[in-house]
């Protein structure tokens, strides 16, 4: 009897390693009906594919089972308890969230968790849930974050208005080019439209509402920003404010 194709044997071999599976030589020749030095050569040739990938990812082989792996391979898309609770525990200490919000994430983080393990990962994340406490009167976090990401993407210039002590507010026309995350703090970077000013930037928490306009800026303009220049600038604001 034939043995299995080369082309097929090797994509059975590389989606299970990839999958996190262990491959024993012996039974996999038996069932593909190929030598032990045609299973060699296969090993092989994913070795070099994936050096070539650079993924950082090897093919080992375990003396103790006899068997090949890919260490830390798994489903795709799938989180360990650890990663979970990681995310989980950063979120909280944040607490950007308001309380519905951070449950919608950690319904969608359940989705995504290591399968086998769901009604230990179900019960830390309603322990967590419990435990969160969001700020009295904090606004929907990710409904402002979702819609200044659709403002930068389709390039509209918005009116932004920003909370100033008094009652008074700050009202400008704005372009927005990025949101930018620093020190425990979101701000939303762009240009002022009605002054000839460089970069300038918001805290999210500062802005009281924004509203679209009609108008698009030019693709230059958030072509002309870079992350090192938001940085920078972000940096220098916290900067001043600790020594004011």
């Amino acid at each position: 009897m034939a043995g299995t194709d080369i082309t097929t044997r090797i994509l059975k071999m590389y989606e299970a390693l990839s999958k996190g599976k262990e491959i024993q030589k012996i039974p996999f020749c038996e069932e593909h009906n190929i030598s032990e030095r045609t299973f060699d050569r296969d090993i092989e040739k994913i070795r070099l594919f994936l050096s070539e990938e650079y993924s950082g990812k090897e093919v080992r082989y375990s003396f103790d089972r006899g068997s090949y792996c890919i260490p830390d391979s798994g489903e795709q898309g799938e989180l360990s308890i650890l990663e979970l609770l990681v995310i989980v525990k950063i979120l909280k200490s944040e607490q950007a969230l308001e309380k519905r919000e951070f449950e919608g994430f950690l319904r969608s983080l359940l989705s995504v968790a290591e399968k086998g393990k769901w009604e230990i990962i179900l019960k830390l994340l309603q322990e967590e849930s419990i435990q969160y406490e969001s700020n009295s009167g904090q606004k929907a976090f990710l409904k402002l974050f979702g819609d200044l990401q659709k403002c930068i993407m389709d390039r509209n210039i918005i009116r932004l208005n920003i909370k100033g002590g008094r009652e008074e507010q700050k009202r400008l026309i704005f372009s927005p080019v990025a949101v930018e995350y620093l020190s425990s703090d979101f701000y939303l970077l762009g240009y002022e439209a009605e002054r000839n000013k460089g970069l300038t930037a918001f805290m999210l928490d500062e802005i009281e509402s924004f509203q679209m306009t009609l108008q698009r800026y030019e693709e230059t303009l958030i072509k002309q920003y870079s992350f090192q220049e938001g940085r920078s600038l972000l940096k220098n604001m916290r900067g001043k404010e600790r020594q004011g």
